[in-house]
């Protein structure tokens, strides 16, 4: 019924999105995304997955300590510098009325997170939450 050949003038069909559409080359690092996730878990009660996220945040960030400190103490976070501006903001991000201020954009800015940063911080918090969501469908739904 269909020709499916390739002939001449005519395209093959289109590859499948590679996996990752929203993995770029730059962005946050595999560890940084893991607390991001970490948050966003643990915002959302999930204190099962959230473990999960720390222990991959603490192998790839190199730093249990800060890692353990936010999975036990939560938001506000506890922690200075780019990791807390980072979890602030996932934070801010996982909120059921989402809303990411300038004092956050601010901070994020002063602790050397770049545009392409954010965008893998907020695909990151919107992947992590769908997921949530796909794991646990609300009931009487």
């Amino acid at each position: 019924m269909f020709d499916t050949g390739t002939g001449p003038g005519v395209l093959p069909a289109p590859s499948p999105a590679p996996l990752g559409l929203f993995r770029r080359a730059r962005g946050l690092d595999a560890g940084e995304r893991a607390l991001v996730a970490l948050v966003v878990c643990r915002e959302a009660g999930r204190m099962d997955l959230a473990q999960d996220h720390a222990r991959t945040a603490a192998e790839a960030l190199r730093d249990p300590f800060a890692v353990t400190l936010l999975l036990e103490e939560g938001l506000p976070s506890p922690l200075t510098g780019r990791l807390g501006a980072l979890a602030t903001a996932a934070g801010a991000l996982a909120r059921h009325q989402p809303a990411l201020g300038q004092a956050e954009l601010d901070r994020l800015a002063s602790n050397g997170v770049d545009a392409d940063d954010l965008l893998c911080l907020v695909t990151t918090v919107a992947e992590a939450s769908g997921r949530l969501h796909i794991a646990a469908p609300e009931r009487g739904a």
